[in-house]
């Protein structure tokens, strides 16, 4: 008879084997090990045990649920908890116990005061994937669920509706040239003074100013927080007459080979010139001078910047839902 717990840590061990085996039915998530497993979900910030339920038979785990309720949400009555996880063991399925996981972790949400239940990158525990077709690219988490995979038709038969989709996109950088239209365009800019050059403290200024007008506090908390650094990584601007005007996110490869995005931003008064496409084309093309091998991120559906990484040569590799379900 199956038994559903709360969590406690003498299950993780388990439920880190649990995890391992959906890792090994297809080439979709990426194996972890034992540590890297931990220090993803139990030590991460966004982890809650009493947020956590187990499914027992015997002694043994054959599934479990997590999920989140944020503290900057506290207080507030239309927010949502957030769903990360739920395996159940391959041969325990179709038996319901997802269904009461799912069910004690939802009765957990409406304690919390939660309206609805969500899946998707804001739980703050995102498990990372490999692109389809490629020598294990990955991507260090999933935005969302993926689209007409057993756990999306699993929620959508439990109740949960497609809030929104975000897309994963990639592109391979050991053939990547800048595109002559790109190139073209800048030297148009440059004939009127506009730029796009590593930012230097001793040549470039207004970078402050930029950082008000662009009203995107992550973006500028990025500028800002990378600047702090003893070392600050390298990171493209637009300078207009050494004006700051346009801006990349720090460039760096990662370990995994993956070349690093924050995002681009360009001043209001600057736009409809080229410039982001510039700016992205140029930062791709930095990451594969500096020994990136690929380049993955994920933007919602009706991000207009989309097309700017279309036009990069840039490919729709996976399509994820932002999964909701209302009390």
């Amino acid at each position: 008879m199956i038994q559903y717990l709360p969590y406690d840590e003498k299950y993780q061990k388990q439920m880190y084997e649990l995890f391992n085996e959906l890792t090994q039915e297809e080439v979709f998530f990426k194996t972890l090990t034992e540590d890297e497993f931990c220090n993803k979900l139990f030590k991460s910030p966004a982890f809650k045990s009493e947020g956590t339920f187990v499914a027992i038979d015997g002694d043994t785990v054959v599934g479990f649920i997590g999920g989140t309720v944020r503290d900057l949400d506290k207080g507030n009555p239309e927010s949502s908890g957030y769903m990360h996880t739920l395996v159940v063991k391959k041969s325990y399925r179709r038996q319901g116990i997802g269904g009461k996981l799912l069910e004690l972790l939802e009765n957990y949400f409406k304690e919390e005061g939660k309206n609805s239940s969500r899946f998707v990158f804001l739980s703050g525990i995102c498990w990372p994937w490999y692109i389809p077709y490629t020598d294990k690219h990955e991507h260090p988490g999933m935005p969302g669920v993926r689209m007409n995979s057993d756990f999306y038709l699993f929620l959508y038969h439990h109740g949960y509706f497609v809030n929104s989709i975000h897309e994963g996109f990639h592109l391979p950088l050991s053939e990547y040239q800048l595109p002559e239209k790109v190139v073209k365009q800048m030297e148009k800019n440059e004939k009127r003074g506009l730029k796009i050059e590593i930012y230097d403290a001793n040549k470039h200024y207004g970078i402050e100013e930029f950082c008000d007008v662009i009203n995107n506090p992550g973006f500028a908390a990025s500028i800002r927080n990378n600047l702090k650094r003893d070392e600050p990584r390298p990171f493209l601007v637009a300078a207009h007459d050494n004006k700051v005007v346009g801006w990349t996110g720090a460039m760096y490869t990662e370990e995994t080979g993956r070349g690093h995005l924050d995002g681009i931003c360009v001043d209001p008064n600057e736009r409809g010139g080229g410039l982001g496409k510039a700016l992205f084309c140029n930062l791709c093309a930095y990451l594969k001078e500096h020994g990136s091998t690929y380049m993955t991120f994920f933007t919602g559906l009706d991000n207009p910047a989309r097309y700017i990484y279309l036009f990069a040569g840039f490919k729709i590799a996976q399509s994820f839902a932002d999964m909701k379900k209302k009390f």
